[in-house]
């Protein structure tokens, strides 16, 4: 799947926005939107950022996100593929005006990646 996505990013008219620490080209891929994030400084590839719907994160992983936090919302799935080729699962959930960032194996356990402004 990496070579697709870099061929894709190759052949697409990608929109590009710059920050300090990275590059980020989005372009379309499969029907799914697809951020390709580079180093700022040497424009190196760092990965792959496709979103995703909630039922394609690992197995279980829902399960483990309703009975962990329970009255929290998954309102956003992504799955980042890193310039190896190596796939990591990301759900984004909220409750009242909180927000956190999960990270899912690809057995569907989860943790707190980080807590996100709301």
């Amino acid at each position: 799947m990496l070579d697709d996505l870099k061929a894709a990013l190759k052949n697409s008219h990608a929109t590009v926005q710059t920050t300090e620490s990275y590059k980020k080209a989005t372009f379309v891929f499969d029907s799914k939107s697809v951020n390709a994030y580079f180093d700022s400084e040497n424009e190196d590839l760092i990965g792959f950022g496709i979103t995703i719907n909630v039922n394609d994160l690992p197995q279980g992983a829902t399960e483990n996100i309703s009975k962990k936090y329970q009255g929290w919302t998954i309102t956003e799935a992504l799955m980042f593929i890193d310039k190896d080729g190596h796939s990591t699962y990301y759900a984004q959930v909220d409750k009242d005006n909180h927000s956190l960032a999960l990270s899912v194996s690809a057995k569907g356990k989860v943790s707190i990646y980080a807590k996100m402004p709301k």
